[in-house]
């Protein structure tokens, strides 16, 4: 597929910046829909027949906000959203990717940066949904497990809502359990070269992993970490 023929959903409160994004957008050859804060952004996800796949999100709207948006979203869906904000303090960016955001772009922004991010993060979700039969069609790991095929991540018999990047990045690990996946590694596999360096991104995605495997009765910690080094799946 390819990633211009993708549906954008744009969403922010500022009708000129929605016009500004979306014209460019369909010139690039995407298709687009609009929405003026989180609720009605929420309403045109659900009722819609073909589901956007991808969100570009302010943060500061009324009705409902871009992260109170993204928490809701993501009860349900693992679309790729990337954030747009003025608001580019170190906090605000850190919490964004805790909820489960696949990018950040401070405001103001060159439309050309815009446009490459959003090809590239198309690229990986749909680089990873090209994945038709992988060579082992489930991952264990004493009471973990993952399915491939269907995407599935399970503690024993609990169902485990994982985003795509935390699947991604639990995977990484148990495709190869008991070595040391070094940061560099996992940025490239997971969010692309030009995120090498970014090791604050690691740690705040594996820190929800972590929660989310807790919260489902997983007893133990799995993900070992060297902090100058990497990640590695312990074993038992």
């Amino acid at each position: 597929m390819n990633p211009n023929n993708s549906l954008i959903l744009v969403v922010d409160d500022e009708t000129k910046i929605r016009r500004l994004i979306s014209t460019n957008l369909a010139f690039e050859g995407f298709d687009v829909v609009q929405a003026e804060d989180g609720k009605r952004a929420l309403e045109v996800f659900n009722h819609s027949l073909n589901k956007p796949d991808l969100i570009l999100l302010d943060l500061m709207m009324p009705e409902m906000d871009g992260m109170a948006m993204l928490k809701q979203l993501r009860r349900y869906s693992d679309v790729p959203v990337i954030i747009l904000s003025a608001k580019d303090e170190r906090p605000t960016i850190i919490e964004g990717f805790r909820e489960g955001a696949d990018d950040f772009i401070s405001k103001p922004f060159y439309i050309q940066e815009l446009l490459e991010r959003i090809r590239a993060v198309l690229r990986r979700s749909q680089r990873v949904k090209s994945v038709q039969k992988p060579a082992q069609e489930v991952l264990v790991s004493g009471n973990l497990s993952l399915n491939l095929s269907q995407r599935d991540c399970m503690v024993g018999d609990e169902h485990v809502k994982l985003t795509d990047r935390e699947f991604r990045l639990l995977f990484e690990l148990m495709k190869h359990p008991g070595e040391v996946l070094t940061h560099e590694r996992l940025l490239r596999a997971v969010w692309g070269d030009e995120y090498i360096g970014e090791v604050q991104y690691l740690r705040v995605t594996f820190a929800r992993i972590r929660r989310k495997l807790e919260q489902a009765g997983l007893t133990r910690d799995v993900i070992g970490a060297y902090s100058s080094v990497g990640y590695l799946l312990l074993e038992e």
